[in-house]
Order: C-alpha cells, then sequence, then structure tokens
C-alpha cells in the first residue's frame, strides 16, 4: 500500500469517526428545538381543525402524525441517516467512479505515478555530472520531480478537500433535517440537498478526470521508467509536458462541478496560485540577481560583503568566464609586445 492509499484510508476512517460523533452531538443539542418546533406543528393542525378547514381531518391527521414520526426519528434519533445520507454521499461517488472506469479506487493510480515520476527523477540523476556534459541531467531530474509531484499533490488534495466538505455538511444533517416541518424552512433542507449533491458530483468528476488524466501520465511515466540507464531528456521532457498537462486541466474540475449542480465552487483559497505567483517572482529575481553578478565578474568587479548569495555566484562565474577567455587569447589582443630587455636592462652588461 502505496502513501497515499494509507493517508486516504486514515483520512476515510477519521472523516467517517468524526460524522457519526458529531451527528450525534447536533441531534441531541437541537432535541428541545425539534420538539418545540413539532408541537408547533400539531398546534397548528388542531387549530386547522377546529376552524374547519382541512376536509378529511382523519386521512390528514394520519399523515401529519407519520411526518412528525419520520423528522423527529430521521432528525433526533437518526433513523437510517448513516446507512442513507451518509453512505450515499461518502461511499457512493468513489463507487460510481470506480465502477465507470472499471478499477478500485484512483489513489492506487497517484501512488503509482509517484513512484514511477520517483524512478524516473533518480534515473536522470543517477546520469547527471558536473565534469562532463551531462549536466543538463541535473536540470532534467529535479524538473521531473517537481512537476510529476505538483501534480499527484493537486489530485490528492482536491479529493481530500471534497471529501471534507462533505464530511462537514452530513455531521450538520439533523439541523436541515427538523426544518422540514413548515413550507417556509423547507428551502433550507433542499439547499442541503444540493450542496451534498454538489460535492459529491465533484468528487466524482474529480476521481474521473484523476484516472482519465493519470492514466496517460502513467503510460509516459511506465515508458521512460521502463528504459532504465537508457533514458534520455526527451522522454522526461514529454513526462514534464504530460504533468503539467495533467495539473492545469485538474484545476478546472471545481468549476465544472460547481456549474452541474448549480453550487459554490471549492477553493483552495488561492494556495496554488499564490505558490506559483511565488516560484516564478522567486524565479525571476534569482536571474536578475545571478545575471547582474555575471556582469560584475566579466568585468572583474569584487562582490561586495553586501551583495546576496545569488549575485556573489554570478559573480564567480563571470570572474571564471573572464578568466577562461582570457587565457584562450583575449589579453593578447591590441598592443606591442615589449622585449624584457628594454624593460629590466641585464645589470652584467652595465659594467
Amino acid at each position: 500500500m502505496g502513501f497515499f492509499e494509507q493517508f486516504f484510508a486514515w483520512l476515510t476512517g477519521q472523516l467517517s469517526t468524526y460524522v457519526s460523533t458529531n451527528t450525534a452531538k447536533v441531534a441531541s443539542a437541537i432535541e428541545p428545538a425539534a420538539v418545540t418546533l413539532g408541537t408547533v406543528y400539531v398546534m397548528i393542525w388542531g387549530y386547522l381543525c377546529l376552524t374547519g378547514r382541512i376536509q378529511e381531518p382523519i386521512w390528514e391527521g394520519v399523515k401529519r402524525i407519520v411526518v412528525v414520526a419520520l423528522i423527529l426519528g430521521s432528525g433526533l434519533r437518526l433513523w437510517t441517516y448513516n446507512d442513507l445520507a451518509v453512505d450515499t454521499f461518502t461511499r457512493g461517488p468513489d463507487q460510481l467512479a470506480a465502477a465507470v472506469l472499471g478499477s478500485s479506487t484512483t489513489i492506487s493510480v497517484v501512488d503509482q505515478i509517484w513512484f514511477d515520476g520517483n524512478l524516473i527523477a533518480e534515473q536522470l540523476l543517477s546520469k547527471a555530472s558536473i565534469l562532463n556534459s551531462n549536466f543538463a541531467y541535473y536540470l532534467a531530474g529535479f524538473l521531473v520531480y517537481f512537476l510529476v509531484e505538483l501534480t499527484v499533490v493537486v489530485t490528492a488534495f482536491l479529493l481530500a478537500l471534497s471529501k471534507v466538505a462533505l464530511a462537514l455538511i452530513l455531521a450538520l444533517g439533523p439541523i436541515f433535517i427538523v426544518l422540514l416541518f413548515f413550507d417556509a424552512t423547507k428551502r433550507f433542507f433542499e439547499a442541503w440537498i444540493a450542496q451534498l449533491a454538489n460535492y459529491a458530483l465533484i468528487t466524482v468528476l474529480a476521481t474521473l478526470a484523476a484516472a482519465l488524466l493519470l492514466s496517460v501520465l502513467r503510460s509516459y511515466t511506465t515508458n521512460a521508467a521502463a528504459l532504465g540507464g537508457a533514458i534520455t531528456i526527451a522522454e522526461s521532457a514529454r513526462v514534464c509536458v504530460a504533468s503539467a498537462l495533467v495539473f492545469l486541466v485538474m484545476r478546472q474540475v471545481t468549476s465544472i462541478a460547481a456549474g452541474l449542480a448549480s453550487g459554490i465552487s471549492l477553493s483552495s483559497f488561492n494556495a496554488i496560485s499564490s505558490l506559483m505567483r511565488w516560484g516564478m517572482g522567486s524565479a525571476r529575481r534569482t536571474t536578475y540577481e545571478f545575471g547582474r553578478g555575471v556582469l560584475d565578474g566579466l568585468k572583474h568587479e569584487p562582490g561586495s560583503r553586501w551583495d546576496s548569495l545569488r549575485r556573489l555566484a554570478g559573480n564567480r562565474v563571470g570572474t571564471g568566464a573572464a578568466n577562461t577567455w582570457n587565457r584562450i587569447g583575449g589579453a593578447r589582443r591590441g598592443g606591442t609586445v615589449i622585449p624584457r630587455e628594454q624593460v629590466m636592462p641585464n645589470p652584467s652588461r652595465l659594467r
């Protein structure tokens, strides 16, 4: 069992315990208010009977007694709540996606891609060397590490976030069930059902999209990992491009699900976008500082203690490049070569 399978097994167990425990607490907390609402509901029925506004009092009375029993039993005593509501919206999306895909779970695919991506990166790094022309394998290996793990983490984050949202909404279920007594408050129950359907649909779409796209990525990673020591940078480039495409598509899953269910899209509070902006900003600042250091080194300007490490590193590179160029032939250009005897005459000849 891989890391993500263990994590989601632990998360599912924790969320199941959370839903069952907090649902019972919520039902116990709202019991006085629910009984009061039921009493008001019966009193309104009695008032309508006394004023003659009910044409079939016996049938209407039986129907209202059944409604009171079902609402109080489901909202306070949780009759079949865990079997119907909880299991339907927590296990149903995964089972539906598994039936469509014909596989067990998507998490196993995520683990396999993570393993293959790490294997590809290790193979690339093993071929890299600073002393010869294989330095590019370092960049390719670290890029595979970054993109594959970013795609895997975003997919797992999306699935985990939808499961947590479902658990939070299901824990508040007794409150919305009790609101079924009156027509004016039934809309809250309908909104609760709509939100459950929205997040369940997010789970289904995320699972289907992840399985489809990750299977494409897995084919690339499997082929690249099978090459072993014969892996090339071109194979790693294919893996990186596939990982980037999967990452961009997975970011659109929540908006698609919200549009279908007319709900609110899950938000990560711009964590991914902020991380990408921070990474691009850091790369831009590093490139700028390193470039300034290279120019200073080419001009043989010494680094200052107040310069950043990035500028000092660029200064070292620029100084080394300038010295290499001077040794090759840069210092021989221009001027006239003067013999040493004209500058420093031999003392023995002066006697």
